[in-house]
């Protein structure tokens, strides 16, 4: 009998922060610009594997005019603090700019594996002669799911050499959801977490093995898991919630699936 267990967190994150800091800068006739930025983290270190933060100083910063589109400035906070200071037209009444940070980019309701996005954006007036600090912190744009499987697990299938060697079908694990958007995996890759887009929530995933086991048996699986309702009142899969899914099998040439959801 296999065994799943199934952990749902969900991330109390704070809102985007809407301070600004400023002092004057005497002369230029050009504002000045420079960046705080943090990362909203998960409270609790939830079985074996937390949401993982990207270092900001390789968060990509986009600054764009607002009333006209342009594009003035893109590039990582690390590369922007290098050649700072960086100054920005102010006209003469000020100009208003709407400045990104993300760690990877938006992935516009797809899913991708690996490729966490921590986000945020604002509207920045800054006024000649001034300096602006703009303060953003960014949070998880997606919900993420991860697998943690047990020794157990691993060892009760053929990995691909074996099965180029004796027959069977490859290992492959599918995550996918309710807008039709999955991620898949082999035998060497479950370490990597799924990231679905928030733009998009889920009343559920669907997790479907296929594989050959040691023994030859042919598996075709799938199970679909809901959210615990105890833990999460609408229901839904979103932005900002971490599945973790431990992948546990026990001795039995069978291959059953079992979701068991822990309120934290």
């Amino acid at each position: 009998m296999k065994h799943l267990l199934y952990t749902v967190a969900i991330l109390l994150l704070a809102a985007s922060c809407s301070n600004e800091e400023m002092e004057q800068v005497t002369g230029s006739g050009k504002a000045k610009m420079q960046f705080q930025l943090s990362t909203s983290e998960c409270p609790v270190q939830i079985v074996t594997r937390a949401t993982p933060v990207p270092d900001v100083d390789n968060f990509v910063i986009c600054i764009i005019n607002k009333e006209t589109g342009e594009e003035i400035e893109k590039d990582t906070l690390h590369i922007l603090e290098a050649n700072s200071p960086l100054y920005l037209p102010a006209g003469t009444k000020g100009v208003t700019y709407t400045v990104k940070a993300y760690s990877n980019e938006p992935t516009s309701g797809k899913a991708e594996r690996n490729k966490p996005c921590f986000y945020a954006e604002k509207d920045t007036l800054v006024l000649p002669d001034e300096t602006v600090t703009v303060k953003l912190e960014c949070s998880l744009q997606q919900f993420q799911v991860s697998f943690v499987p047990s020794a157990a697990f691993m060892s009760a299938f053929r990995d691909d050499k074996m099965v180029d060697a004796q027959g069977g079908n490859k290992f492959k694990l599918t995550v996918s959801d309710a807008n039709e958007r999955s991620v898949e995996y082999n035998y060497t890759n479950l370490d990597e977490s799924a990231y679905f887009d928030g733009d998009k929530t889920s009343p559920y995933i669907k997790i479907h093995v296929e594989g050959t086991t040691i023994k030859g048996f042919p598996v075709d699986y799938t199970e679909t898991i809901e959210p615990n309702s105890e833990v999460n009142d609408n229901n839904l899969f979103e932005a900002k919630e971490h599945i973790i899914i431990n992948l546990e099998v026990a001795e039995s040439q069978s291959l059953n699936i079992k979701a068991t959801q822990i309120e934290l």
